[in-house]
């Protein structure tokens, strides 16, 4: 299976008025196409930051980072749709940035709608949806611009449980249906074992991979992995693999 992220010794140093702060230091990684893996991590520990390389927000201070997708699709903690435009308007909004909404590339938007079941709100305005709908909104809006790499930063942080795990659901099976290669950072373990091939386990700052876990799970869904048997032994080993980098 051919990469389409490779991270080789990559250091990330932030230069601030009150000296340097070492992010990463030594990451070295891969992603297959087609594969979705999670990343876990103590808090502030650099999960963020390797998103924002791979998305070219920021650039290295050392090593190499290769990425097989020159746009991928950035998915937020907050949806960020923008009130004063309609649903439809939102998920074209990307393609006019980069100015190429054409006539085909507005249709094949407004198909993701439909296939997802959300083409009766496409006059609708954000404030009428409910959460779960937005983020849904935002992923399509990302889709709409047919990137093969999405990166998810704690993309349903901002939901309660109930609708997070549905939604964790429904995500899961776009990223899979779309055939998008996902990298997800998350604090929830479950979150992470429930919808990854593999776990990257991101050691305290300066981050480095500390443990990785692919996983052997046989149900097809994340809500059903999580009642599988072999969940729980994966959760406590990731859970006991985070609580030492916490407690170091």
């Amino acid at each position: 299976m051919s990469k389409m992220v490779e991270i080789r010794d990559v250091d990330l140093i932030y230069h601030e008025m009150q000296g340097e702060t070492l992010a990463l230091r030594g990451l070295s990684m891969d992603v297959a196409q087609g594969e979705f893996v999670s990343v876990v991590g103590p808090s502030g520990c650099g999960k963020t930051s390797m998103l924002s390389m791979l998305a070219g927000l920021l650039q290295p201070s050392g090593g190499t980072l290769w990425v097989g997708d020159s746009s991928p699709g950035y998915m937020l903690q907050r949806d960020h749709l923008l009130d004063w435009r309609t649903i439809e308007g939102n998920i074209l909004l990307g393609l006019e940035v980069k100015r190429i909404c054409s006539r085909e590339k507005r249709a094949y938007a407004l198909s993701l709608l439909e296939k997802y079941g959300l083409y009766e709100f496409k006059d609708a305005y954000p404030r009428q949806l409910s959460g779960g709908m937005r983020q849904k909104v935002a992923l399509i809006r990302t889709l709409a611009c047919s990137p093969s790499l999405l990166l998810l930063d704690e993309p349903f942080s901002a939901l309660d449980f109930q609708t997070r795990v549905r939604l964790a659901n429904e995500v899961y099976d776009i990223i899979r249906r779309e055939e998008k290669t996902a990298i997800l950072v998350t604090h929830d373990i479950s979150e992470a074992i429930s919808m990854s091939d593999r776990v990257i386990v991101f050691s305290g700052r300066p981050a480095a991979v500390k443990a990785e876990h692919r996983l052997q799970l046989k149900e097809s869904t994340p809500l059903r992995r999580r009642s599988e048997d072999g969940f729980k032994e994966y959760f406590d080993t990731i859970w006991k693999e985070l609580d030492n980098e916490e407690n170091r």
